[in-house]
């Protein structure tokens, strides 16, 4: 018997193995016919490897996966590259500017697909490249042909434009690689490269919604957000033989943004986080970015199996889940676990997470619908999940939200039974990396006034010794009835000056304000007239550290006010905006609580036990995040 049911495992292994060599036939034909004029240099790269079976069927896993590939054309991609150019050298650029090429839209661009264009010359050395990297470094000795063909061989990693970037950054990473670590182990080359990536000056720019920029411009200008920061590190990565990805989640569960990252394939074939303009690869103490991600995936470039059966041609279906080109890989950062909930739902055939954003709920994860029972996989804990129902585009509560923790749901059913009283302080999370990012150039700072220019003899109004809890405060002189000409903000010792605003009132209620007027320059990074322009948003960043600014009064005068504010985000309430507070109903959506224009810094409000709460402001802005109440304090998602 146990022979017979050994060689019924060969046979069906045997099967599988014949149908996915089929199907990949299959796709290959496929790919053929859809490169229409451009077959010729496909089939080129077919036959040039007939006699090299591996390297062939590294050319079949590119070619048969490549009808889902393309970049965009139009001159407003070239057009738009000297505004980089210049944004990555810290130059100006005016308002207007930015403003017109915001309004461009550059994803209804040309499509031009890889298939169409792509020549034989092109890819042969871009497969021979992967390989002699793949076959030349010792950590890649048990890097299986699988993961070479993800992590290394891809010869693009979005919609950039095709460039010839392989030799390009091969020539160069791999001298800066050999003449710095001859060892195996892949972390250390990793750091290598990683140190030579992060001598060149990375600009960080969100201004622009544009494709990929190709890996040629990547390689001479740095400049971009998350994605392309990932993207530099992959090219360079690649072409020294390096096994890397790129990583994602959807939409923050704490703020309104995806984010990037890059992940190194270990030798223990474990993926660790790590990114050259953040922190290195490191097994022994793994870095995080401390964000939560509540679902992550990767970008693949070949096809991934259905999540399930025929969902990738159900228009019903929100777009994530149709991709096929991305893998979830939340279980490597968060574990495997399951998460059961009831719904109200009871009907659909998928029931999706969400979390939340200000336009409505953002879909992160997919299930089965069991007649109103569902249980999703491998979540990240301590974040807020809303289920939903969807027909593709539009996405609506399926049930209550609910909190995974410890192992357990913990389901916000609002009790409107049992109303509380809440003090609001805040409609926007403050994460812990974003506070001490906003503060840091803030501790040990000093406001001192004098009536001379040396302040020889001055007067300390305030020392700041511990964080900051708020954006605004009302300091008050030691002495309101002594007179001054002088007042100086000074710099921690070692810190960068960062400061939004500082004004000086002659009367304590603030309505008598005193002109300033700037009596010493200091190397900005962002301009010194930024204190006193009275927006709370904008603010001064000095180039270097341990530095004073000094206004003059314009005469001796007494002080009752002076009023300051570190760089921050404005999400605290603010005396005289309109702001309205919600309760998740289940399906029955967001009910108000209300509508009031706050008097001062905080709200209150009376709201049902265990409720979901939304705090909008009414008047302006547009960062807001969901939160829980209890024991007397707000509880957004990153305090979980």
């Amino acid at each position: 018997m146990k022979k017979v049911f050994i060689t019924g495992i060969n046979i069906l292994l045997a099967v599988f193995l014949m149908a996915c060599a089929s199907s990949d036939s299959k796709r290959l034909e496929q790919a053929l016919l859809f490169a229409g004029n451009n077959r010729g240099e496909l089939e080129k790269v077919l036959s040039h490897y007939e006699n090299n079976p591996e390297k062939l069927e590294a050319a079949r896993f590119l070619i048969r996966n490549m009808p889902r590939w393309y970049g965009y054309e139009g001159w407003q991609l070239d057009s738009i590259k000297p505004v980089l150019i210049q944004k990555e050298k810290g130059e100006a650029v005016p308002k207007e500017v930015i403003t017109k090429w915001q309004r461009v839209s550059f994803y209804s661009l040309p499509k031009v697909y890889d298939a169409k264009v792509i020549t034989a010359g092109y890819l042969i050395e871009n497969i021979d490249l992967a390989f002699d990297v793949w076959k030349r470094y010792p950590w890649n000795r048990n890097l299986g042909f699988d993961d070479f063909c993800e992590l290394i061989l891809p010869y693009r990693i979005g919609d950039e434009p095709l460039s010839s970037w392989r030799k390009l950054y091969h020539d160069y990473y791999t001298a800066i690689l050999d003449s710095a670590y001859q060892g195996n182990d892949v972390i250390e080359a990793s750091k290598a490269v990683d140190k030579d990536l992060k001598r060149v000056y990375y600009r960080w720019d969100t201004d622009f919604s544009i494709p990929h920029q190709s890996a040629d411009f990547l390689f001479y200008h740095r400049v971009g957000f998350c994605r392309e920061a990932c993207d530099v590190t992959l090219y360079a990565m690649r072409a020294c033989g390096i096994p890397v990805a790129s990583e994602y989640f959807v939409y923050s569960p704490e703020y309104q943004h995806p984010h990037f990252w890059t992940v190194l394939r270990d030798t223990t074939g474990k993926f660790i986080q790590f990114g050259f303009n953040e922190f290195e690869a490191s097994r022994i103490n793994p870095g995080t970015d401390g964000r939560k991600k509540g679902k992550v995936y990767r970008y693949c470039f070949g096809v991934q199996d259905e999540l399930f059966s025929g969902i990738t041609k159900d228009n019903k279906v929100p777009a994530l889940f149709r991709d096929r080109f991305i893998t979830d890989v939340t279980a490597n950062y968060f574990g495997e676990n399951k998460v059961s909930v009831s719904v109200q739902s009871a009907y659909e055939d998928y029931i999706y997470l969400g979390v939340f954003s200000p336009g409505g709920w953002i879909p992160v994860d997919i299930a089965h619908n069991n007649k109103g029972n569902v249980t999703f996989r491998n979540l990240e804990p301590d974040v807020i999940y809303q289920p939903l129902i969807s027909d593709g585009q539009n996405h609506r509560a399926a049930g209550f939200p609910f909190i995974y923790k410890n192992e357990t749901v913990h389901l916000l059913k609002p009790d409107t039974t049992s109303m509380k009283k809440v003090v609001l302080k805040r409609k926007m999370s403050l994460m812990p990396t974003i506070a001490e990012f906003l503060y840091r150039a803030i501790i040990g700072s000093k406001i001192e006034v004098s009536t001379d220019l040396s302040f020889t003899r001055s007067d300390l109004v305030y020392q700041f010794n511990d964080t900051l809890d708020y954006n605004y405060y009302e300091l008050t002189p030691p002495d309101i009835n002594k007179k001054y000409r002088y007042i100086k903000y000074i710099a921690p010792s070692g810190k960068r000056m960062e400061l939004s605003e500082l004004s000086v009132f002659k009367d304590s209620l603030c309505k008598e304000q005193i002109p300033l007027k700037r009596m010493n320059d200091i190397e900005p990074v962002r301009a010194l007239d930024h204190i006193t322009d009275g927006d709370i948003l904008s603010y001064f960043q000095a180039r270097d550290t341990s530095c004073f600014i000094t206004y003059d009064l314009g005469k001796t005068t007494t002080i009752g006010k002076v009023v300051f504010s570190p760089r921050n985000d404005d999400n605290y309430v603010w005396p005289g905006d309109e702001y309205e507070l919600f309760y998740q109903d289940g399906v029955n959506g967001w009910k108000s609580l209300g509508v009031q224009t706050a008097t001062g810094w905080e709200l209150e409000y009376r709201v049902p036990d265990n409720a979901l709460l939304w705090l909008r402001d009414r008047t302006k802005g547009r960062e807001e995040q969901v939160f829980i109440y209890k024991e007397g304090k707000q509880y957004f998602t990153v305090d979980l």
